[in-house]
């Protein structure tokens, strides 16, 4: 750990010249101390994250007025309790996999136990989850379960970032594939319903782009991403799992500022035109293929196609638990 190494540098440059005393950089070894509390935050909770770092600080500011005294001795002492005091605190690199362990057990219990439906796919597998804002617990393999927060019985699995277009590959970006056979091999029961839910991301970043590189029409672009995520379903539906989609919901308002974490082309008129379609091609592509098909689309639009955005939640892009009263009918086909 990089802050007890400092410390113990301190330690021995104090004891070598105490006249160093005054030079001693209080807010920057304040600040180092804090962040490497930060990192271990998530094993704790907020009584005890407040309660360790107030007692850090008292002994910062009772180091910092001895030293102001001239007393060596006692800073060093005090820094070197505060070495110890890290060196016994737990570390985040230890506790991940077992914090990741835990999860997994406790979702996988449930699933089983409860016979959950699985909700699988990008980020927007947290509206099922009843949280309004994106609450994800990893699970191990770069995969996260929301935190159930819902009357319904759902467990919302986020692959991460993941595409509708690369659903069928091996060796993409973000691994979907594999993740996915992991999950069925060690996680999800056979038999299990499963809602996929991908899409938003393909129409919100790649469409307009690609429609644009390839002097193609958006509708052409969606085909393509569309023939990919038929095969991923019709695999899975093979594997014998009962599978349904949700639809890709509304694209982000272009009232809303650009959000590095949400980069978006095409206008938002146009975005949710193309999701108009998305959908109309995935519902069609359901109805042949006895695929249950929910959406709640068209309730967060506009004639004009623009965006109710009274139904998100504070990042404008995800919906917030405003939207449940629309989907509440559309899960009744699942529940």
């Amino acid at each position: 750990m990089r802050t007890i190494q400092i410390l113990l540098q301190l330690v021995n440059s104090i004891t070598a010249n105490p006249s160093i005393l005054p030079l001693l950089p209080w807010e920057d070894i304040r600040l180092c101390l804090l962040m490497e509390l930060e990192y271990r935050d998530h094993l704790y909770t907020r009584e005890q994250i407040k309660h360790r770092n107030a007692l850090f600080l008292e002994l910062i500011a009772e180091t910092r007025q001895y030293a102001s005294l001239g007393d060596a001795e006692a800073v060093v002492f005090r820094l070197q309790q505060m070495v110890f005091t890290l060196q016994t605190l737990p570390e985040s690199e230890h506790t991940k996999r077992l914090s990741e362990q835990a999860n997994f057990d406790h979702a996988c219990l449930n699933h089983y136990k409860n016979n959950t439906i699985v909700i699988l796919g990008d980020s927007h597998v947290n509206f099922f989850s009843g949280n309004e804002e994106l609450s994800f617990l990893p699970i191990g393999q770069d995969i996260n379960v929301c935190l159930d927060n819902s009357p319904y019985p759902f467990t919302s699995l986020h692959l991460g970032p993941c595409l509708a277009y690369s659903s069928n590959r091996y060796n993409t970006t973000f691994s979907f594939r594999e993740k996915l056979e992991y999950l069925c091999q060690n996680f999800i029961k056979a038999k299990a319903r499963i809602v996929c839910c991908l899409g938003e991301i393909d129409i919100r970043v790649h469409v307009f782009k690609q429609a644009a590189l390839q002097n193609r029409s958006y509708q052409d672009i969606v085909d393509d991403i569309l023939a990919q995520y038929f095969a991923f379903l019709l695999r899975l539906q093979g594997l014998g799992y009962q599978v349904s989609c949700w639809g890709p919901v509304a694209s982000q308002s272009e009232a809303c500022p650009v959000d590095p974490r949400f980069p978006r082309n095409g206008t938002e008129i146009q975005r949710n035109m193309a999701t108009a379609y998305f959908n109309q091609e995935l519902s069609l592509f359901c109805q042949q293929n006895s695929m249950p098909f929910l959406s709640i689309f068209q309730e967060l639009v506009t004639p004009d196609y623009h965006t109710l955005d009274q139904y998100y939640s504070p990042d404008h892009c995800h919906l917030g638990q405003a939207a449940l009263p629309l989907a509440l009918p559309q899960w009744q086909k699942l529940l």
